[in-house]
């Protein structure tokens, strides 16, 4: 699955958001937490909503970065058993910056549709808030 964002932020601040998991943190709309292991691992801390009933859960993940090719990946493993890329390439243009997002599910669940669908929904908020910082 493919998602292009337009965002009205330069390059270095979306990069920022990206790769700073205490800023990532306060713009994500359902991540709540975020617990280095390592240099680049992290235990995520996450609720979503199904219907009215909250549901939390955590999983690990990593996320690299690179200044150079402006370029973003993260990788998780939610449940142990749906691993889960995304690669952020981003293109400075003036005061905005174009990222295309590549994500890619693979999992023995047939949960590719629910999940495309959230992560679009989640992934526009995510950018609509990085948007809205100061």
């Amino acid at each position: 699955m493919t998602i292009i964002h337009k965002v009205n932020k330069p390059y270095g601040v979306i990069f920022e958001y990206l790769t700073d998991m205490q800023k990532f943190v306060q713009v994500h709309p359902v991540i709540y937490k975020i617990d280095p292991i390592s240099d680049n691992q992290y235990l995520f801390f996450e609720t979503l909503r199904i219907g009215l009933i909250p549901w939390s859960f955590s999983y690990p993940g990593t996320i690299e970065g690179s200044d150079d090719a402006k370029k973003v990946v993260m990788q998780a493993t939610v449940m142990q058993m749906t691993k889960i890329e995304m690669t952020f390439n981003m293109e400075p243009e003036g005061d905005f910056t174009i990222i295309n997002e590549v994500i890619t599910f693979k999992s023995p669940l047939p949960v590719k549709f629910l999940m495309e669908n959230i992560f679009k929904k989640q992934h526009a908020q995510l950018f609509e808030n990085i948007e809205k910082q100061s």
